[in-house]
């Protein structure tokens, strides 16, 4: 009965594993085909004369919401 039992057990386990990493495989290979494209598509802003990723301090625009409201408010007048 015991070597029954465990012959059954070691059938089921190997079943479960294949049938998880068919499962898991797909998932594996979306994130790496996911991965790839992202790490390939780089903005060309970003890159120096020689293709090389910038690695200065980044710059950017806030917009002061204040003077636009003044300039509508001054139109509606």
């Amino acid at each position: 009965m015991l070597i029954a039992l465990m012959t059954l057990v070691t059938i089921g386990a190997f079943i479960l594993g294949i049938t998880v990493s068919w499962l898991a495989k797909g998932y594996v290979e979306d994130f790496i085909e996911n991965a790839a494209y992202a790490k390939s598509v780089t903005h060309p802003e970003m890159l120096d004369e020689n293709g090389n990723i910038l690695q200065d301090e980044l710059i950017y625009i806030r917009p002061n919401f204040d003077v636009w409201d003044e300039i509508d408010q001054e139109d509606d007048d």
